[in-house]
């Protein structure tokens, strides 16, 4: 009998993997833990520090739950050289937890309407840098990025004439950042300890803060320190002037003296003494990184305040990050970096200095996919410190789909785009391109090898900024072809020389059964002549790197690609725009292209009185009514993220 009964508990042991899986190891961190404790639930760990050290080190899957409360990590967290097995950290069920790089301030009255607050004080000991990218240091009331003391106030001044002793872009425009000024005031400027100007010094899609080297107010020239903007100074161009205390002057902006250690600040109306009053403090490039790993997830997590950037995944394969809610960071919220199946989900990115997600994988050379995903997610108030190419994502590569999300409140672009297989489908765009010219909400630029952008089923709206040349919701510049805008809506979108759709040169574009409502116009283009065309591409294939890097001829690219079996030098400006609704626009294409293949477009209300005529947009999207103008029907109560749809 007792030998049956080992012979059984023998078996049991043998057979039991087989019935039950023993799941991931559980360990537990908690503000009010302890590192020498086992990380139980019962006696968890202190610091996340200590808790990605462990996961790094502990054999089997693991499972790193984070309980609510706050986190101040000293430096980066790093998971690192993991695979072979699974690894999440997660918050607790019902738990927030945040990852805190920046620390709270109190203040005392100094004069007038200002208040100060000592930084030694508050721990503070490198004030970073007013201006530069990686060390900025930005102060939030209730978690609302507060504004550099500046002049103006809002909006920006004019330059007067360029001076500088190096012509470039015609007979006014220098390449020394030398140039005059107009006003009287800016002479007091010359006292200030480290003062900087911020503007579009050339073009309005080109933005740079600049340090003053150098003010003399007898001839009221300001010159800067180098280096000088890359396409000079013109005259006349949109400017600020930032980092003055004799301009501390607006509810919300600051100063910090960096020699005496001291934070000046005029509160917003509503400021009460005791609100919450951060400034950011963490410096290393990332707050959290994953290098070298498989099989990783992050969930549950809130990252706020940085001087760099938050999060960054390299090397790696298989991670996901859900409901990682970053802000009020000076950089980017997440970099992707060579890198494959990432999907981030279910994310509120919102106050960055710089971008929302940069994503750099795949190889376009052969097709192969990074497998990227962004879904769900919430993108907001990004792009504030730098105003271009900073957009809520941008991609280099191939191998991206982004859905369901919602993009809003930006001076630039949404997306920019540099790459190959791309799908942009059911996502809200809105108020965007609110400063800057010759942008559209979806950006792509001068590559004639990017190929399988697919832009459908997504809603824009209130797209309406530029200077000059105007802004568009989805913009094919220079040379972009071969890609698909389809079954969008677009209302109230377009502005100056651009319409929804705007394309400047390239050929076989696909714009098809779209609804453009009370937009400046449907779609504008940019035709190219043939000497332009045949330049550029003579030009682009041979001297830039970025289209010699695939070999559009290859048999790979010419079956995956079809319109690329039609020489290159042939069909120039030739793009398809078929079965669309124009209602209430000013026009439906402006500066037409005769080379086009335009079939089935109709336009309903161009006249002044449109808007007296037209019905509301909901009810142009019936499908029945869609299929009156032969248009297959648009899902659009799919758009948008899981929590808000757009109202349309």
């Amino acid at each position: 009998m007792t030998h049956l009964r080992s012979f059984i508990c023998s078996l049991i042991l043998i057979l039991s993997p087989f019935f039950m899986s023993a799941g991931p190891v559980d360990r537990y961190v908690s503000p009010s833990g302890s590192d020498k404790a086992p990380g139980t639930a019962q006696r968890p760990w202190k610091t996340l520090g200590h808790a990605f050290d462990q996961a790094n080190r502990l054999e089997g899957d693991v499972r790193i739950v984070v309980m609510d409360g706050d986190y101040s990590p000293s430096q980066t967290l790093v998971l690192e050289g993991i695979k072979g097995r699974k690894v999440s950290v997660e918050a607790a069920p019902g738990a927030s937890p945040r990852i805190l790089g920046e620390k709270r301030l109190s203040f005392k009255k100094s004069s007038g309407d200002v208040l100060v607050a000592d930084l030694r004080s508050a721990g503070l000991k490198d004030y970073g840098d007013p201006c530069e990218r990686g060390n900025l240091v930005d102060l939030y009331w209730k978690g609302e990025r507060q504004t550099l003391a500046r002049y103006p106030n809002k909006g920006f001044i004019r330059s007067g004439r360029a001076r500088g002793a190096t012509f470039t872009w015609g007979d006014t425009n220098t390449k020394e950042g030398v140039f005059e000024y107009l006003e009287d005031r800016i002479s007091t400027w010359a006292s200030e300890k480290a003062p900087y100007v911020y503007g579009y010094f050339c073009f309005d899609w080109k933005d740079m803060y600049q340090k003053i080297a150098s003010i003399d107010p007898e001839t009221k020239t300001i010159t800067l320190e180098e280096p000088w903007h890359e396409y000079g100074y013109g005259t006349g161009f949109r400017y600020v002037g930032l980092n003055l205390f004799c301009e501390l002057d607006a509810p919300g902006e600051f100063y910090i003296d960096r020699d005496k250690g001291k934070l000046y600040w005029i509160p917003p109306k509503g400021y009460s003494k005791g609100d919450e009053v951060t400034i950011s403090s963490f410096k290393d490039d990332f707050v959290l990184e994953i290098n070298d790993c498989e099989n990783i997830t992050i969930k549950g997590l809130s990252l706020c305040g940085g001087r760099g950037d938050a999060v960054k995944v390299e090397n790696s394969k298989g991670v996901t990050l859900e409901g990682v809610n970053v802000c009020r960071f000076g950089g980017d919220a997440f970099r992707l970096l060579a890198s494959k199946d990432v999907c981030l989900r279910g994310s509120l990115v919102e106050t960055l200095g710089h971008s929302g997600i940069r994503a750099y994988g795949g190889d376009r050379k052969t097709i192969d996919l990074a497998g990227y995903t962004v879904s769900d997610c919430v993108f907001r108030n990004f792009s504030l410190f730098t105003h271009t190419y900073e957009p809520a994502v941008f991609f280099e590569g191939c191998g991206l789909k982004v859905d369901h999300c919602e993009f809003s409140d930006c001076y630039s672009s949404a997306m920019r785009l540099d790459g190959s297989e791309v799908l942009v489908e059911y996502n809200y765009f809105h108020d965007l391109v609110k400063e800057s010219d010759d942008q559209g909400v979806i950006d792509m630029w001068s590559n004639y090898s990017y190929r399988g952008v697919v832009v459908r089923y997504n809603f824009f709206e209130n797209i309406f900024g530029g200077s000059h040349f105007g802004a568009a919701g989805v913009r094919f510049d220079d040379m972009i072809s071969g890609q698909k805008v389809i079954g969008n809506v677009f209302r109230n979108v377009g502005a100056m020389e651009f319409g929804a759709v705007q394309m400047n040169g390239g050929r076989d574009n696909l714009v098809e059964n779209n609804l453009f409502y009370d937009c400046s116009a449907a779609v504008t283009f940019n035709p190219w002549p043939k000497e332009q065309w045949e330049n550029t591409v003579n030009r682009e294939l041979t001297m830039n790197q970025n289209h010699v890097e695939v070999d559009i001829e290859s048999p790979l690219y010419k079956e995956r690609y079809p319109e690329l079996n039609v020489d290159i030098y042939d069909h120039i400006n030739y793009n398809i725009i078929h079965d669309n609704l124009a209602v209430g626009c000013k026009i439906f294409f402006y500066r037409e292209n005769g080379n086009c293949s335009k079939r089935n477009n109709s336009s309903l209300f161009t006249g002044e009185d449109a808007g007296d005529l037209m019905k509301p947009l909901g009810y142009y999207l019936d499908p029945k009514v869609l299929a009156t103008f032969g248009m297959k029907p648009i899902p659009y109560k799919e758009i948008g993220t899981k929590a808000f749809k757009p109202l349309l």
